[in-house]
C-alpha cells in the first residue's frame, strides 16, 4: 500500500473512531437504554479526507480500480449500511434511509432512471376512464 492510500485509510479510520467516540447511552423510562451518537454521513468522510461528496462518488465508481477507489469504496458502504441499520432499529424512517443513501449510487440503479407505470385495463373499464 503506498503512502497516499495509507494516510487515507488512516483518515477514513479516524473519522468512524471520531463518531463512535460520541457514544453514548440514555437511560429510558422502561429501564432500557437507547444509544446516541455523531452518524456516519458522506460529507462528514469527506470533510475528514479532505475531498468533496462529489469526488469520493466518481472515485468509488470508476472503472478503474485502484487502492484509494477500494478504500473510499469501503468507507461509503460502511455509511450505507450505518444508515440501514439505523432505519431497521426504528431510528430513523426507511424512506429517510433510503433517501440518505440514493446518492451514493449504491442501489444498483441509475439515478436519474423515469419510473413509468403503466395501467392496463379491459374494454369495459376502458370505458369509465375517459
Amino acid at each position: 500500500m503506498n503512502k497516499t492510500a495509507q494516510r487515507l485509510k488512516g483518515a477514513i479510520g479516524a473519522y468512524f473512531a471520531a463518531c463512535d467516540a460520541t457514544r453514548e447511552r440514555l437511560p429510558l423510562k422502561n429501564g432500557g437504554f437507547s444509544e446516541r451518537q455523531i452518524p456516519y454521513t458522506l460529507f462528514g468522510l469527506a470533510r475528514a479526507v479532505h475531498m468533496t461528496p462529489e469526488e469520493i462518488l466518481k472515485a468509488i465508481h470508476s472503472p478503474r480500480r485502484s487502492e484509494k477507489g477500494a478504500l473510499l469504496r469501503d468507507a461509503v458502504l460502511n455509511v450505507a449500511s450505518y444508515t440501514l441499520e439505523r432505519a431497521l432499529l426504528g431510528e430513523l424512517t426507511y424512506q429517510v434511509a433510503l433517501e440518505a443513501i440514493r446518492p451514493l449510487g449504491l442501489s444498483g440503479q441509475a439515478q436519474d432512471a423515469e419510473q413509468t407505470l403503466r395501467v392496463v385495463m379491459d374494454e369495459q373499464l376502458e370505458r369509465y376512464a375517459q
